[in-house]
């Protein structure tokens, strides 16, 4: 009886439980397709109590985008439990981020792992974007770059990420990506970058500065060292170059993108660049594949041992944020500060690993302007575009406005051009008066009070000076017109 038991108990495991990963099974001639994805995470949640499965929307052609919940209990719902979100693959023709993933939820789910979740609920999105990768192409099937969406959120698959972030507003969160090394300008240059990983750190100066040294502080040289045991090369994220012909500088300091959209609301976010392949689709894809899951794991191992004392970080920047007054910083730009970068890289010639000493390196952020912040925004009704981007944020409003405050409103005299991090944006030259809130039709307007976590969202997106402003994409243009007031106006309580 006990041997026809365990025949029934091999046969019902080997049912449910995938015994190798779809990267396997296509034996790495080409990825993970959205069908096998969709097959083999349901695999896994049949096939484990510490996983469930849920659809968090669809993709513009009406794909399943999926996020893997590991817990052991209900998810998000014992608040002593740091919460982290891992996703992958915003850029379609980024397979690797997806594939170590994927991997990664496959390992979880091993007994060995499952002490992890003592102290931590992981919620795993391996395909932001299926469209785009089914068909190898960095951007969705609206032709966006969803990884430039996080400020507009007028995409299904970004809204779909951000409504599950809002639901459990989870402490840690990675973007997972790939970087290509092998553009033409380096080649000239004789060298290509060979880190297998770097870890992108925030930058944005409105973010809390003790989260921000923490990450510099304890998690990079955590990664750093963890990538190396395994033997990965690593560095932190650098943009720019070939070295010492143009700057090398830190990742973009705007919060449109996956990692600073979340750290701007004080969460400890980062992106994880892999090195991609030679033909940005299936060359090394193994070895892709296990580094992303090895950075990943690395991440992973690092907030479960220090889970209370993130959990006590994130919670304590947090409800400071809500009641942070102190100036708003609308542009910013990357300095040098005097240090050099030591960059890992490959001659591309003879193929031999070197590293070079970069000294046009720029690693400090600086303001270039700050502005106070008003104690709420007064926003039209009629301005629809202004509504749904509060909306799509999840930004709280009302019609209540009160009969006492005082109004500054922006006359904009002319619009200059100023460039930072290589773009050009319309620098307006502004003139502000003032008029008391009993002197406007009140029943035309939504206030939006700064006394919540999404505040420096709302002041970034909607003052008119702003890099970061609502006011710098196309559907937006009719805010700023010269010569008109900005409709959007600032209001202090009296």
């Amino acid at each position: 009886m006990s041997k026809i038991f365990f025949i029934l108990l091999i046969l019902l495991i080997s049912k449910h439980y995938p015994q190798n990963l779809p990267l396997e099974e296509n034996k790495y001639q080409y990825p993970t397709s959205h069908k096998q994805l969709s097959e083999f995470v349901k695999k896994l949640d049949e096939s484990s109590d510490l996983l469930n499965v849920e659809e968090i929307g669809r993709s513009v052609e009406g794909r399943e985008i999926f996020a893997l919940k590991f817990s052991k209990n209900q998810f998000g719902k014992d608040e002593s439990k740091l919460r982290i979100l891992f996703f992958a693959q915003q850029h379609g023709n980024e397979q690797s981020g997806k594939e170590g993933a994927l991997l990664l939820a496959y390992k979880l789910i091993q007994k060995e792992n499952s002490h992890l979740f003592d102290k931590i609920d992981l919620a795993i999105v391996p395909q932001v974007n299926p469209d785009g990768s089914e068909v190898n192409k960095r951007r969705n099937a609206n032709n966006v770059d969803l990884n430039r969406n996080h400020l507009l959120i007028d995409q299904p698959e970004v809204k779909a990420l951000h409504n599950f972030f809002y639901k459990y507003y989870f402490e840690v969160t990675l973007d997972v990506h790939e970087y290509s090394p092998y553009s033409q300008d380096w080649r000239d240059y004789g060298y290509i970058k060979r880190a297998d990983e770097q870890l992108g750190l925030l930058s944005n100066i409105n973010i809390s500065e003790k989260i921000l040294s923490y990450s510099k502080q304890k998690v990079l040289p955590f990664i750093s060292n963890a990538l190396q045991e395994k033997n990965y090369s690593f560095n932190e994220y650098v943009v720019g170059g070939p070295p010492n012909l143009e700057r090398l500088r830190h990742s973009t300091v705007d919060i449109n993108d996956g990692r600073q959209s979340f750290g701007i609301l004080n969460t400890l976010s980062f992106i994880l660049e892999g090195k991609n392949g030679k033909d940005n689709f299936i060359d090394n894809i193994k070895r892709r594949a296990e580094g992303q899951y090895e950075a990943m794991l690395a991440l992973l191992r690092f907030c479960y041992i220090n889970s209370e004392e993130i959990k006590e970080l994130i919670t304590t920047e947090r409800k400071n944020l809500i009641y942070d007054y102190s100036p708003i910083i609308v542009q910013m730009d990357h300095f040098k500060d005097g240090s050099k970068f030591n960059l890992p890289v490959t001659n591309a010639q003879n193929e031999i690993d070197t590293t070079i000493q970069i000294d046009n390196y720029n690693p400090q952020v600086k303001k270039i302007l700050e502005v106070p912040q008003p104690d709420a925004y007064l926003v039209p009704k009629a301005c629809s575009l202004s509504v749904e981007f509060l909306n799509n944020h999840k930004i709280e409003y009302n019609d209540n406005l009160p009969e006492l405050g005082t109004l500054q409103i922006y006359q904009i005299e002319s619009i200059d051009t100023i460039e930072i991090e290589g773009e050009k944006f319309g620098n307006p030259n502004v003139i502000i008066t003032e008029k008391k809130i009993s002197e406007i039709d009140r029943e035309k307007y939504y206030i939006v009070p700064l006394n919540q976590v999404k505040r420096k969202v709302i002041s970034l997106a909607f003052e008119p000076q702003s890099m970061f402003g609502l006011r710098n994409y196309d559907k937006y243009k009719k805010l700023l017109q010269v010569g008109t007031a900005y409709p959007i106006f600032r209001f202090f309580k009296d």
